[in-house]
């Protein structure tokens, strides 16, 4: 087996003795409060944040662990781990946008930790502390580090796997490992689907590797009954949710965003066209310039040096990178953040090549100037943020006159963050109407409130209550203006000024 990559003898200091538990845990719980600072405070953002959040709350108040479910109709996009861990956070600090982004928060700190334990034991405890700050202190970890999304936890269980399978490949006897690598795989999988796979193939690579060295490695016979093993784990939550919704979590969950993802450009992201699919393929070789910076700056660098210096340590954690980013640049459908599992392969590799190549000060240059920018933004952003949201905006207005009984129609603008908003405030769910049935719909007995766009409210007739609320819809990145209709019997609903 080749070596980690090595100082010179002369300037090789004295190993450091490996992190205390107690160290362990400063760092977790420092890195967690790090990722939900300002979380509080910032909206939803987009429409993923808001769905995921919301379908837990809804999980939370239906009780059903198995199907989640979106404005109560069934949400096949994600397994459930996510959901599971946000309403386990729900039960603690209550359904906000707080303990929606804390599962991401915990989970992201976690796999520093686990760069930390990784990276001490294939080369030193300098080089696994800098992997873990590199992997933090990236855009993009930075981003999806505090957003109440599946690919934290989906991230954690692919660096967990691809260590558990760099120890069982190379200790192929030891069975508690093994068990451990299947175990962590089937998280993965509800977690966010086969793409936390990917460890699977970095182990059958280093499989074929010690072949060729003539090593033992484990059988062919224990590979297909770890599989199905790990198999028979995701079916004890895959049989009930197929038997509850009669086989459409497969045929939508893994037909429709999984296979459907790869094979067209869904929800805008990707190109539908042939030669636009082909010019889309070197997207993620570009992306990961803004979204892994400022580590990106010496990518070009860490690649030319492991591959004139190859050790079997790097060639591992390429294998994993070059299958991740291999497999979307492949799919259709593309978004910056799907190569996210890579990241802290890349923060082992820049690591590796920091500690031969650069100086300890220039590491903490860098690393204390992006950490003080990243501390100081929810701070000075965050707020704002959230003065100019749209949806924000507008439940805010309606808040003081929601009660759990309270209707809401929407019409032409019906984002996830706006129904997580008013949600918040009702017992039942907002309904789609169309334009021509607002006034019908109003006119029934009780309290009710119709949301739609100004441009569409100018078309409705009829005597009432009207507010207006104007901000930007994150989503489509454009200013809109909104308006609430409410019946004015038997006498005028009061509506605040903003």
């Amino acid at each position: 087996m080749t070596a980690s990559p090595t100082l010179p003898q002369a300037d090789r200091p004295k190993a450091p003795k490996p992190l205390s538990f107690s160290h362990l845990t400063a760092i977790f719980f420092g890195l967690t409060l790090f990722f939900c600072l300002g979380n509080r405070s910032l909206p939803l953002i987009d429409r993923d944040e808001p769905r995921f959040a919301e379908a837990s709350r809804e999980m939370l108040q239906s009780g059903n662990w198995i199907v989640p479910t979106f404005n109560k109709a069934p949400r096949y996009d994600k397994p459930p781990l996510i959901y599971w861990m946000q309403v386990a956070c729900y039960k603690v600090f209550g359904d906000n946008e707080f303990a929606a982004r804390l599962p991401a928060a915990l989970c992201t700190a976690l796999i520093a930790i686990l760069l930390i334990l990784w990276g001490g034991r294939l080369a030193d405890r300098t080089t696994g502390l800098r992997a873990a700050v590199i992997f933090v202190l990236c855009v993009q970890v930075f981003v999806h580090g505090r957003a109440a999304v599946a690919d934290p936890p989906m991230v954690l269980c692919v660096v967990a796997a691809a260590w558990l399978g760099w120890e069982w490949i190379r200790q192929p006897k030891n069975h508690l490992i093994a068990a451990g690598f299947w175990i962590v795989l089937a998280l993965g999988f509800v977690a966010k689907g086969p793409i936390a796979w990917v460890p699977i193939g970095m182990a059958l690579w280093l499989t074929r590797r010690y072949q060729r060295q003539g090593s033992t490695v484990p059988s062919l016979t224990v590979w297909i009954l770890g599989f199905l093993g790990m198999l028979g784990l995701v079916c004890l939550w895959g049989i009930p949710a197929l038997a509850q919704t009669k086989g459409e979590f497969a045929a939508k969950g893994l037909g429709e965003h999984v296979v459907g993802r790869s094979l067209i450009a869904m929800e805008g992201h990707g190109s539908a066209s042939i030669l636009g699919y082909i010019a889309t393929l070197p997207l993620y070789f570009l992306t990961v310039f803004p979204s892994f910076f400022p580590w990106s700056v010496w990518l070009p660098s860490v690649i030319r040096f492991h591959k004139r210096r190859p050790s079997e340590e790097a060639a591992y954690l390429l294998c994993g990178t070059i299958l991740t980013f291999g497999i979307f640049t492949v799919s259709r459908t593309k978004l910056p953040h799907y190569t996210l599992p890579a990241f802290p392969f890349l923060a082992l590799l820049v690591a590796f090549w920091w500690r031969e190549n650069k100086s300890s000060a220039q590491f903490r240059k860098v690393a204390w100037a992006t950490a003080t920018v990243f501390i100081f933004v929810p701070f000075l952003l965050f707020s704002p943020i959230r003065s100019l949201s749209l949806t924000e905006a507008m439940v805010d207005v309606l808040r003081p006159l929601l009660s759990s009984n309270t209707a809401v129609a929407l019409v032409d603008y019906q984002e996830p963050s706006l129904i997580w908003g008013l949600r918040g405030s009702i017992a039942g769910f907002p309904e789609t109407i169309q334009e021509a049935k607002i006034e019908a719909w109003l006119a029934q007995p009780g309290a009710r409130f119709c949301i739609l766009s100004a441009q569409a409210a100018e078309r409705v007739q009829g005597p009432w209550v009207r507010r207006e609320v104007s901000g930007w819809n994150f989503a489509k990145g454009r200013r809109m203006k909104l308006v609430a209709l409410a019946s004015p019997e038997p006498a005028p609903i009061p509506l605040p000024n903003p």
